[in-house]
């Protein structure tokens, strides 16, 4: 018999090849494709011009800050390494985290150069001779070895005063409590404050008015009953008006 030649064998073999995708899925992946690659693109020149000089803080403007220069200029060194697609809360808390006049601060960034940045402080409500301390409405002492403002009234402290930063306690609190709720048209009046064994807090207003409060509750309220018995033209003369029940204020 006569040698099978190769060829022959193979003459029925089949050919596979993978099979062609639509015109409109190939044209769907590359659309995939170009959509994911947009993306990459569009991030890293976001993360590079959040960072970028042409969007660099110029302009700060500090709201909440006045009468505070360290405290305003603290928070213009810190904003100037920032920019406006890039503002830092964390770093702004912690360029007056020592200043104890700071309860918050917030940023607003104005783009493309701009930034306002709100303060929100604690307002002086009492002074302490002795110590010659400043100390705020929560009780905190503001400042040491400070002179007294004009205007601010004295505290009568019973305990030791705390380093700056740090809180008052016991009957020094309450008076720095009750004097901090004091309404605006008789801060000027308020001239000193202690603790009475029978009355509670004790504040002298005008030429020596004892106002009496029992306990440090309601405050705010009890200072709008002393203000209505003050601007009362009825009154002719006062040692002391009790306002332990607001509702019912007692002149004596």
């Amino acid at each position: 018999m006569g040698a099978r030649s190769l060829g022959a064998g193979r003459k029925g073999t089949r050919r596979f090849s993978l099979p062609r995708l639509p015109a409109w899925k190939s044209a769907r992946r590359w659309l995939i494709v170009a959509a994911v690659l947009a993306v990459a693109l569009a991030a890293g020149y976001f993360f590079w011009l959040r960072d970028s000089s042409l969007v660099a803080i110029e302009s700060v403007e500090i709201v909440g800050a006045e009468g505070e220069p360290a405290v305003a200029s603290a928070l213009v060194a810190a904003a100037d390494e920032m920019t406006t697609l890039n503002v830092d809360q964390a770093a702004l808390e912690a360029a007056v985290a020592d200043d104890p006049s700071v309860l918050s601060v917030s940023a607003d960034a104005d783009f493309p150069h701009g930034l306002k940045i709100t303060v929100d402080s604690r307002r002086p409500a009492g002074y302490v001779p002795g110590d010659d301390a400043i100390v705020a409405a929560d009780g905190v002492v503001l400042e040491l070895g400070a002179e007294q403002p004009g205007g601010l009234p004295v505290i009568e402290a019973e305990d030791g005063i705390p380093a700056a930063g740090e809180r008052l306690a016991g009957g020094d609190l309450i008076l720095a409590r009750v004097l901090g709720a004091v309404p605006e048209p008789l801060q000027e009046q308020a001239t000193g404050a202690h603790m009475d064994a029978e009355h509670g807090p004790v504040v002298e207003v005008g030429e020596g008015i004892e106002l009496r409060f029992g306990d440090p509750a309601q405050a705010e309220r009890k200072w709008a009953a002393a203000a209505s018995v003050l601007a009362d033209p009825a009154l002719r003369s006062a040692v002391y008006i009790d306002v332990t029940v607001p509702t019912r204020p007692v002149v004596g």
